[in-house]
């Protein structure tokens, strides 16, 4: 039986004990009596090596530490003051988990149709898929994260030329599985956030037998992990000056023409959202390219208007205008562009 200190006035430490084969033996946060720190009795299960990781409670956090052991019938030994805690977990031995590969380039114009190598098997402690566009095809060089749900200590990999990526040195602690890609759309650089085959594939998972999770690009629908937020994969249009029409039973129906490919590099029909004034004025899921925008007033007895329409405020309305949405390129848990707005004819 041990006894481990763990001690900051710079962060809130959380402490994680391991074996020779990485499987947690326990982990403590915020101990009766200790405030934020850590005060752990653990009874080791056998002779061996073990392994105490020190890490922060909450993301970003670093700063010095105290971490001291004791048996019973001791006082604290092998006392360690003063060292430095980096914002993702890290054992107190080496070796560290996988370091991210460097960036990556744009999208490339040509991949196989299908990968051409199969997935390795799967081993503990390690996460494997496949990254793959919307046509099935692989995705070179996605970025690939596995984010522990409890603490800190996140593994960053790439997808390689087949889309397959592994990444390794996992915990026995809950884990999440992300992905973006980068493409080159509308001028600029976007990183687009990547579905998955199933929604239970967004749940959290243990990876001590090892874990599969395959990633593919999605144009449109909801972000499983983000149930409880409006938010949705695809790009997001915001309906102006809607409030003329309220509460006389008017529809605003939305034509939307494409004039050029997807973000995919395929091609979408023309197709129509319906937007109710008296409602939610946003349109969301939209799949991401150029198109070209008019709008029709429906009465309640099916009447149909010519409505004008303007990308903001100032401008004059015109029968329709031509959208497109970008982003700054960086990666977040939304689908990865900024909104876009269109403003409506004031009768």
């Amino acid at each position: 039986q041990v006894t481990i200190d763990l001690s900051s006035t710079e962060f809130d430490p959380y402490l994680i004990v391991i074996d020779a084969n990485e499987a947690v033996i326990a982990q403590e946060d915020d101990s009766p009596g200790a405030g934020l720190n850590v005060r752990l009795t653990v009874t080791l299960p056998s002779s061996g090596q073990f392994t105490a990781i020190v890490t922060s409670a909450l993301p970003g956090e670093t700063g010095g530490y105290s971490l001291s052991l004791s048996a019973p019938g001791q006082v604290g030994m092998g006392a360690a003051v003063g060292k430095q805690v980096p914002p993702a977990h890290q054992a107190a031995q080496p070796p560290a988990p996988a370091a991210p590969q460097p960036p990556i380039a744009p999208t490339p114009p040509a991949q196989p149709d299908a990968p051409s190598q199969p997935l390795p098997p799967t081993r503990p402690r390690t996460v494997t898929g496949t990254v793959v566009d919307t046509q099935g095809r692989p995705i070179a060089g996605a970025r690939v994260l596995i984010v522990p749900a409890l603490t800190t200590g996140s593994v960053e990999v790439r997808s390689d030329a087949n889309g397959i990526y592994v990444a390794e040195g996992l915990l026995d602690v809950p884990y999440r599985a992300r992905a973006w890609v980068f493409v080159d759309h509308g001028g600029q650089r976007v990183c687009l956030r990547l579905g998955m085959e199933s929604a239970v594939d967004f749940d959290t998972f243990v990876p001590t037998q090892g874990a599969v999770r395959n990633f593919r690009m999605q144009l449109t629908g909801p972000i499983e992990d983000l149930r409880d937020t409006p938010e949705q994969f695809g790009a997001v249009l915001s309906v102006y000056d809607a409030w003329p029409y309220e509460d006389a039973g008017y529809r605003i129906e939305f034509t939307f023409t494409p004039t050029g490919p997807l973000i995919d590099g395929t091609w979408s029909e023309p197709f129509t959202r319906v937007v109710d004034p008296d409602g939610d004025t946003v349109i969301r899921g939209l799949p991401i390219g150029p198109y070209r925008v008019g709008a029709t007033l429906v009465a309640a007895d099916g009447t149909r208007s010519p409505l004008g329409v303007a990308v903001d405020s100032i401008s004059a309305p015109s029968a329709t205008i031509d959208v497109d949405w970008t982003g700054d390129g960086s990666c977040s848990l939304g689908s990865g562009v900024e909104w876009e707005n269109i403003y409506l004819e004031l009768p």
